[in-house]
């Protein structure tokens, strides 16, 4: 039977930065067919009640209690049909008989009544408004129901002619944030997070891996690649039963629409996200090379087809042929393909024609981070802030995964939205981790803060209780829109303290939501190595940041990282796998990063300065 560490994620923008709502697969637990596609869609029916009760003002406990079963429903480690037919379902926090028989509902029917009657009280484009910056329910509704704005399209127009100006509570500002955030949502337009991607394609592999004559497959392209948005998804596949395989795949219950139907090529449009995923039936012989041609980008791929020329050879998706006789001579595996060209094995997140190529040629490529060398996670948040989980449940999830210690950092107490902790809720806190500490159990508990930088650059808690801890990360909550030299300056002096171990997610970009900060990172950086600062990787599916190219730029200052998860459950402990994929993007090595440090020299770096 097949199994993966998948996550597959959605987001319910309009909640904030902390609302990511995801479900995820166990480590080595196998799953069946429609799990995913089921909780999603679950999920997705229950956050969709809560957008028109909120646009309709009625009772927040009762939005609140949607909301919750949309998380319960992506959490959920099984299908929720399943765990509702042998009772396991009711069990599950959360799930009262009301939510259970909205669940057995849609089960039954595939429909679920209450979502329907309320999509059909407003236009599908007033909750898409909802989405962009600086829209709430109100002024959703406000639009809609004085000025018939039932669209993004409407809305863009709207801004644009001025025809917003002067309603109340839309200031200029608010209609110029607006602006921006369309701006932003049309710039990946068509293309779709990683963390929504790739649990997909991990999910078809599946599927089709369980098909009789199937010798080999492989997810390709810029999903294999990492990046942090992808198009489309492909997949390559060595069959002996190619038309069984492909009828298999546009069979799949979860394909909205079948572009092609072919023995060698396939490709479909599936449910909900309009992904479109590509399946290509290649031979034994030219696996390797096809996977490697469908793998790299565009720069990549000719520059390695120009050695090839140089050496006498002719590279395509085929393999490499000598042109002499058109024999092919290597193709079957990738690293058979480099090794002909002379170069180093390039690992796939790099093929990016960055320099890897050159560096190959002299067998110079660095060797990149693996995720077995991470040992510990140092950024999460329990019940003590805006957690789900209490401190021990975190570090017996985290120990199960073998990671020999964590950080509890919970948020300070500026951040009222998450429940900062003020200095009496903190000592607390300490004590909690102390006495978990004391139990003797394998994994040990480092205690920590996310402290707010606030908007002078000083620190959101008293000194003298940041110097008792054994980590403090730095990040900024607020004030996203001032000047370049306001951000810059807030990050150099919260470093200046020398109480800072680490600046959290730096650049507070949200893929596809918020734009990075104007910042100098030049200057950042420089003061990051003077106060010797890690620079944080976080690891949640929608901030991946710092990002590849950033990476790369710090690195080049000598600075080093840590990858986090960011973790507010257990559950979203295994983000780290995107971080880790970020890190290899940027040549990230195992010593760059200061949580592949075993505990007593974590502890040892941390204290540093201090």
């Amino acid at each position: 039977m097949y199994t993966h560490n998948a996550l597959c994620v959605k987001v319910h923008q309009s909640l904030g930065e902390h609302k990511i709502l995801a479900f995820a697969f166990l480590p080595r637990v196998t799953y069946t067919r429609d799990t995913v596609m089921v909780n999603e869609e679950l999920s997705h029916m229950f956050n969709g009640i809560a957008d028109i009760l909120e646009i309709k003002n009625e009772n927040p406990f009762r939005i609140r209690a949607y909301r919750r079963a949309a998380q319960i429903m992506e959490d959920l480690p099984d299908d929720a049909g399943v765990m509702l037919g042998d009772g396991r379902l009711k069990q599950v926090p959360g799930i009262g008989k009301d939510l259970e028989a909205r669940i057995e509902e849609f089960v039954r029917t595939g429909r679920m009544q209450v979502y329907e009657d309320l999509t059909q009280q407003f236009p599908r484009g007033v909750l898409d408004i909802l989405t962009i910056p600086g829209v709430g329910p109100k002024t959703a509704k406000l639009l809609f129901d004085t000025y018939g704005i039932d669209s993004v399209e409407k809305l863009e127009a709207a801004a644009q002619s001025g025809a917003l100006q002067g309603i109340r509570g839309i200031k200029e500002k608010t209609i110029a944030n607006m602006l921006k955030g369309i701006a932003l949502k049309k710039s990946i337009q068509g293309r779709f997070p990683l963390g929504t991607a790739l649990p997909i394609g991990e999910m078809i592999v599946h599927e089709l891996g369980t098909v009789k004559g199937v010798q080999a497959l492989e997810l390709a392209g810029s999903i294999r690649r990492r990046k942090e948005t992808v198009g489309d998804i492909d997949i390559l596949v060595v069959s002996d039963e190619p038309q069984l395989l492909m009828d298999v795949f546009v069979g799949l219950k979860d394909i909205e629409r079948v572009l092609s139907h072919g023995t060698t090529r396939s490709s479909a449009i599936l449910k909900g996200t309009h992904l479109q995923v590509d399946v290509r039936v290649v031979e034994q012989e030219s696996f390797g090379a096809a996977l490697a041609y469908f793998t790299g980008s565009k720069t990549h791929n000719i520059k390695l087809r120009e050695i090839a020329v140089r050496q006498g050879y002719k590279l395509n998706e085929y393999g490499v042929f000598d042109m002499k006789n058109d024999r092919r001579i290597a193709g079957a595996t990738e690293q058979d393909v480099y090794d002909k060209l002379g170069l180093q094995f390039v690992p796939p997140e790099i093929r990016e024609d960055q320099g890897e190529i050159e560096l190959a040629l002299e067998r110079k490529l660095p060797p990149l981070l693996e995720q077995a060398d991470i040992r510990g996670d140092v950024h999460m948040h329990t019940v003590y802030s805006d957690g789900d989980s209490t401190v021990e449940q975190m570090a017996l999830a985290a120990q199960e995964r073998g990671y020999g210690y964590i950080a509890i950092t919970d948020h300070s107490q500026s951040l009222g939205i998450a429940r900062g902790l003020n200095p009496q809720r903190l000592e607390a806190e300490i004590r909690e981790i102390d006495a978990f500490n004391r139990k003797g159990h394998r994994i040990k508990v480092l205690r920590g803060m996310e402290v707010d930088i606030l908007g002078d650059g000083s620190l959101d808690m008293d000194s003298a209780l940041l110097d008792r801890l054994d980590i403090v990360i730095g990040s900024i909550h607020t004030g996203f829109k001032q000047s370049r030299e306001q951000i810059t300056g807030r990050m150099i002096r919260a470093m200046e303290t020398g109480l800072v171990d680490c600046i959290g997610h730096p650049s507070g970009r949200l893929i596809g939501e918020r734009d990075a900060y104007d910042v100098d990172w030049d200057a950042v950086f420089a003061a990051a190595r003077e106060h010797r600062v890690a620079m944080e990787i976080n690891a949640y599916p929608l901030r991946l940041d710092l990002t590849d190219t950033m990476i790369r730029k710090a690195h080049s200052k000598g600075l080093k990282f840590m990858i986090t998860t960011d973790s507010h459950d257990p559950k979203q402990m295994r983000y780290m796998n995107y971080g880790v994929s970020v890190a290899r993007r940027g040549w990230l090595g195992k010593d760059d990063v200061v949580n592949t440090r075993e505990y007593k020299n974590i502890v040892r770096w941390l204290k540093g300065d201090r």
